[in-house]
């Protein structure tokens, strides 16, 4: 089950996590790709503010959606 308006699950925090950790992994890979340096505290500090902002991106997003995904809209009945 799906968690209802304005709420949050264990799945939904778990979701959260995953998309930062890939959201992170993939921001650092490219970045030292295109500057073709070793990680340094710049790109470790660029790739947890990616990873900070997705995961909360994403549990804002849940908590704005119903049980049916829909955005801003109430539950169905």
């Amino acid at each position: 089950m799906k968690s209802k308006l304005g709420t949050l699950d264990i799945r939904d925090i778990l979701h959260g996590i995953i998309m930062a950790f890939l959201t992170t992994l993939l921001t650092g890979i490219i970045d030292t790709l295109q500057k073709g340096a070793v990680f340094d505290w710049p790109s470790v500090r660029l790739m947890l503010i990616a990873g900070i902002s997705a995961a909360l991106s994403y549990l804002l997003k849940c908590l704005a959606s119903n049980s049916n995904n829909q955005l801003f809209t109430r539950e169905p009945v």
